[in-house]
């Protein structure tokens, strides 16, 4: 396999092909159950409408994770991005699926890009459930580490890490603004340094890494870009051109 791969292919039928084990993370951000269909040269045929109630959306998600599951080695983790709509339904379904055990942590990712509201508080994060396949997942410390935030005393200097404090659950990470050479206009492109950071920290150079909603394609590029492997699909066609062309333009610049 080269260091990365992706199709065009629906996320059920994407994991049958692969073999128990193969993966150290995979990293999910399917549809949000919003409702909205975006049209334009960019997100081509991209939309995410349920014609169906919650039920049927979390019965959906929840047998593509199951398929999923024991493609994790030992020490692999599911990461699973959702919003306010539906992550408390797919905490509950994931908790049958993996164990309430294997449950981690819920990341909150949090943004300040976008408008305000006069109405209510402003929806500024999502939420990231981390699930582990076995009781020893990888977890890079030192990849997730951050300046400490108090003030320290010389005299007190000698009990603190140089290297900073291991991170909360909550990751301040703006969104790339619309002129930011990452962004590539896909509607629902997550910013590379969030994906960054989960690479980094909860995988090593030469792991597998995998993503059955890659959207534009910024799981992989993170993967390949540290020094691990990738592999992806989408069902959108115009999603998986757009990952593609992300993916080859990284491997010419990185073969000069």
């Amino acid at each position: 396999m080269s260091d990365f791969q992706i199709e065009h292919s629906d996320a059920l039928a994407a994991a049958a092909e692969h073999q128990p084990g193969s993966f150290t993370m995979i990293y999910l951000d399917p549809p949000f159950f919003t409702g909205k269909k975006w049209k334009g040269k960019e997100a081509g045929d991209f939309a995410d409408t349920w014609r169906r109630d919650i039920g049927s959306y979390v019965d959906y998600l929840g047998e593509r994770i199951a398929a999923m599951k024991p493609l994790l080695n030992d020490r692999g983790s599911l990461f699973l991005h959702l919003d306010w709509r539906a992550v408390h339904y797919m905490k509950v379904r994931c908790d049958e699926i993996f164990g309430a055990k294997r449950f981690i942590n819920e990341i909150i990712w949090s943004y300040r890009s976008g408008g305000g509201t006069k109405n209510r508080y402003g929806r500024k994060h999502d939420t990231i459930l981390w699930y582990a396949a076995g009781r020893h997942p990888l977890f890079n410390d030192d990849e997730a580490r951050v300046p400490y935030d108090a003030v320290i005393a010389k005299k007190r200097a000698h009990l603190f890490d140089d290297r900073g404090k291991v991170s909360g659950d909550v990751l301040d990470i703006n969104r790339p603004p619309n002129h930011a050479k990452e962004w590539t206009g896909w509607p629902t492109q997550k910013p590379l340094a969030l994906l960054e950071w989960l690479v980094k920290v909860h995988t090593r150079p030469g792991d597998l890494v995998g993503d059955f909603f890659c959207g534009s394609g910024t799981t992989l590029l993170a993967a390949i870009r540290h020094g691990r492997r990738a592999w992806g699909c989408d069902a959108s066609a115009d999603a998986v051109e757009i990952a593609r062309g992300r993916l080859m333009a990284e491997s010419d610049e990185s073969s000069h």
